[in-house]
């Protein structure tokens, strides 16, 4: 089960927030429209949400792989935290 606290739940709502106020204001098709019409401008938002959404999909993958966490959840048990070379 992922865990999904409030920076992960703020990156999905402002998602579809910006989904779904562009749809109403643009209308039915928009994006075949857009990406027919400009596919670089397309292609830049393609790659700005792969950013976005890279928090969402990264963190818990370094939680199974064992890597420092505590970038993202300091304050949640288990937090693995780097081990420095002294």
């Amino acid at each position: 089960m992922p865990h999904i606290d409030g920076h992960e739940l703020g990156i999905l709502t402002t998602l579809a927030g910006l989904y779904s106020v562009t749809t109403a204001t643009l209308g039915k098709g928009w994006v075949k429209s857009f990406i027919h019409k400009q596919p670089v401008a397309a292609f830049s938002v393609v790659l700005g949400t792969v950013g976005i959404c890279m928090p969402i999909v990264i963190v818990p993958i370094r939680r199974k792989l064992g890597f420092p966490t505590n970038q993202y959840d300091a304050g949640a048990p288990g937090t693995v935290y780097p081990k420095f070379a002294v």
